[in-house]
């Protein structure tokens, strides 16, 4: 599946039939756009050194659009073919027998190369426009390389690069969104925060090296939980939400550089928690067979929020991850109970002796 494929379906799940958004994915006009976008030339790449924490750059754009935002962008694209929805079952799976088969998995992988090669997208809603305003659903690409199993080394990761496209949320945003002018990316707010994955619930930053960890899963959580103390930043409100959503992102294939048997101590932590769940879906949202987990919490500002993680059957690598609104928040309260406000999709992972 290409970068441009996820983008495409990633867009077609939107609730709104495009006969109702008019000029868009399939007019003429949008058609023109996403070429527009799609044919941009890249500039040169820059590699950006991974120091305590990851930090990215974003996807280059023009000089005139340099104090535009990425926050929100306006291309829309052509509708994806209806394909047959994820089957659901009784799921027979428990998250400790999927993290346990995941973290087997990682300490399996032989290295293929020094370097791990991530394609994918990243998605999430935007609020634009004045008084009440209007959501929608923003798509930027995502590409990124880091050094393999632990191996030292700088990475780096971009995002829009290679395309980004904006779709209303729903039939009212639509007509909000026509109403303002269908605003292109030049036109649209710098989010200078922006990152893969919003922080919806507060969550302070773990920072410590995951060597330095106690193999024992017991107290690998323990552990991560005693840095955060040390450091001063306090204990989270709900430390069993903290350790998963932080435990997720440590192990996120866009930035990873952790060794397998790092991985391993962390997904075996994982199956430690309360509250983490399976999901019935045996594929993810762009239709891939995989293994879901679940965890669901309430936050100040976003409301009561599930964090969904979809692993492939045949590594332990994450490929997909989306954060879905089941109740609206202060934040976020006009969207609708099942909302996405963002989501991860990872299409292609190659791994090479050169960044």
């Amino acid at each position: 599946m290409t970068d441009q494929d996820a983008m495409t379906r990633l867009a077609a799940a939107n609730p709104v039939p495009d006969a109702d958004l008019r000029d868009s994915a399939a007019s003429p006009r949008a058609l023109l756009l996403q070429q527009q976008v799609l044919a941009r030339p890249r500039g040169p790449r820059r590699r950006l050194a991974l120091a305590i924490g990851p930090k990215w750059r974003y996807g280059l754009i023009p000089a005139a659009a340099a104090a535009v935002a990425l926050a929100g962008y306006a291309v829309v694209h052509q509708a994806a073919p209806p394909r047959p929805p994820a089957q659901v079952v009784a799921s027979r799976a428990t998250p400790q027998s999927i993290l346990a088969q995941a973290a087997a998995q990682a300490e399996d992988a032989g290295r293929r190369g020094q370097f791990v090669h991530a394609t994918g997208t990243v998605a999430r809603v935007v609020h634009l426009g004045p008084g009440p305003g209007y959501d929608v659903i923003r798509v930027d690409s995502v590409r990124s390389v880091q050094p393999a199993d632990g191996l030292p080394g700088e990475g780096w990761l971009t995002i829009g690069e290679q395309g980004s496209s904006v779709r209303p949320l729903t039939a009212a945003d639509a007509a909000a969104y026509a109403a303002d002018g269908s605003p292109g990316p030049a036109a649209l707010p710098r989010d200078g925060k922006q990152t893969l994955y919003p922080d919806l619930a507060g969550d302070q930053v773990y920072a410590g090296v995951l060597g330095d960890l106690p193999d024992d899963p017991a107290r690998t959580g323990s552990a991560m939980l005693a840095w955060l103390a040390e450091a001063g930043l306090g204990a989270p409100a709900d430390p069993q939400g903290w350790l998963f959503r932080t435990g997720t992102k440590l192990l996120d294939t866009f930035t990873d550089v952790a060794a397998g048997a790092d991985r391993a101590k962390i997904y075996r932590m994982l199956a430690g928690l309360a509250g983490v769940r399976t999901l019935e879906a045996e594929a993810d949202p762009l239709g891939r067979p995989a293994r879901a987990l679940a965890y669901t919490a309430a936050t100040p500002r976003y409301g009561l929020v599930e964090w969904q993680v979809y692993l492939g059957l045949d590594s332990d690598r994450i490929t997909y991850t989306q954060a879905v609104v089941r109740q609206p928040g202060p934040a976020n309260a006009g969207l609708p109970a099942g909302a996405v406000q963002y989501s991860t999709a990872v299409t292609a992972v190659t791994w090479s002796d050169k960044p």
